[in-house]
Formats: C-alpha cells, structure tokens, sequence
C-alpha cells in the first residue's frame, strides 16, 4: 500500500460515515503514541463526546464536563486505526458499520 501523507488538523471536524453510509459522527480527537521516532494514530474519536475530551484540555478537567452534561451520554465512537479509509481525506470513511464500534464515554 502507498503511503500518503495527511496533515491532522485538516481531518478534525470532517464528516465520518460507515459502510453502509450512515453518518457516525465528526473526527473530533486522534490519539496518537511515541513508538520509537515515529507517532503511530491507535484511534480517532468520532462525536459529541470526543469534543467533550478535545475541550478538557482548555478546561478545568472533566468533571466540570460532566457537571455540565457531557459524557452522560454514549454520544460517539471510538474508531481504531485500522477501520478508518482515509483514501480519501476529505470524505473519511469506516470499513465496518457504525454499530460495530466502541461507544466514546468521558
């Protein structure tokens, strides 16, 4: 497979749909790890939620986010590595359905 080189900010707010082209929501946060001199993606969050942890950075922590509400939903997902299609980085893509996926909690 060809390596294609994609800039992440670009990626965040972008639209995600499943294999069946139902709407799973908005990248809101990648998580990344330090493997050696690379940074390898482990997972995108996709949803409300995945907001919610984004903006916990700039805010006093997250339970003031869960005073607030957030999280107190199962509103996101969390999409490992492997089952996003970036072929594409305009109109990302899940190679499974959105069901299949982890609910984004705070």
């Amino acid at each position: 497979m060809a390596q294609q080189e994609i800039h992440l900010e670009l990626l965040l707010s972008k639209r995600v749909v499943d294999a069946n082209a139902q709407l799973a929501g908005r990248i809101e946060e990648v998580c990344a790890e330090q493997q050696g001199e690379e940074t390898v993606i482990q997972e995108y969050l996709l949803g409300p939620n995945a907001l919610g942890v984004r903006l916990a950075v700039w805010l006093t922590g997250l339970r003031l986010l869960h005073w607030l509400g957030v999280g107190k939903s199962n509103r996101g997902y969390r999409v490992p590595w492997d089952k996003m299609d970036l072929t594409d980085p305009e109109q990302p893509r899940l190679r499974c359905a959105k069901e299949e996926l982890e609910r984004c909690e705070l």
